[in-house]
């Protein structure tokens, strides 16, 4: 992780999502304007955005399919080995262990089909 340090992402991830939150046009805007700052900036940093994303739509009481769908289809090709020379053992473990909350809680979401409901 050539930019960034493990848990300084998540930390700015969430920090972002608050601060559109503020903003007061919705969890969805929140979530969409965070996605877009942190998109493609590199393999290892795409499973904690997808992963940090998945933690916070679990605490939404609905989330949009779309989501679901497409955080779950790139966490379950997480693979530990494809982090090694970027993350700490410790940071693999943890990173694993989130991964796999995200992928279990959002099987276990209320879906939305509509991405405009808030």
């Amino acid at each position: 992780m050539e930019d960034w340090e493990y848990n300084e992402l998540f930390e700015a991830i969430n920090e972002d999502y608050n601060d559109f939150l503020k903003l007061n046009r919705g969890y969805g805007y929140a979530i969409s304007r965070t996605v877009d700052e942190y998109i493609n900036i590199g393999k290892v940093e795409d499973f904690i955005v997808d992963t940090a994303i998945g933690e916070i739509l679990l605490s939404h009481e609905k989330v949009f399919i779309g989501y679901v769908e497409g955080i779950n289809k790139r966490l379950s090709m997480f693979n530990s080995q494809d982090a090694k020379d970027e993350l700490t053992e410790d940071e693999i473990t943890d990173l694993t262990n989130r991964i796999n909350r995200v992928i279990d809680g959002l099987k276990k979401a209320e879906i939305d089909y509509n991405p405009f409901t808030e």
